[in-house]
């Protein structure tokens, strides 16, 4: 499963990290009560880092939230609607680091829209 609509926008590093690639995505979904991969396992001996998350939604009972492949809650769920338009975590130079190897996912409680966007990333471990 996918999700409906994806972009990767290019992120440019002020100053290059040797071994690491800097990387963003964007997308939404009408429906991720199934959990969606939206950013790939980077592959043996290397681990993806969350640098920033927002979580949108306009449905109250969809509660989205960020997993790792396992299904482990790295951020999130997004509460309500009703309580604010989007939850936003920037770490600035922090990250919040995904298992060796591990996919990210999107997850919601139940159907409804549901947006997201990830700065990230790639690194050895």
């Amino acid at each position: 499963m996918a999700l409906d609509a994806v972009s990767t926008p290019t992120i440019v590093e002020s100053v290059p990290f040797r071994g690491q690639t800097t990387a963003g995505v964007n997308g939404y979904d009408t429906d991720a009560s199934t959990a969606i991969d939206f950013i790939s396992a980077p592959g043996s001996g290397k681990s993806l880092y969350l640098q920033k998350i927002i979580l949108q939604s306009d449905d109250a009972d969809a509660h989205p939230q960020i997993q790792d492949g396992d299904g482990t809650v790295l951020f999130g769920p997004l509460m309500s609607a009703v309580e604010g338009p989007s939850l936003t975590l920037d770490l600035g130079e922090g990250a919040i680091k995904v298992t060796s190897n591990k996919a990210v996912a999107l997850k919601a409680a139940a159907a409804g829209n549901v947006f997201v966007f990830v700065k990230y990333k790639t690194a050895e471990d």
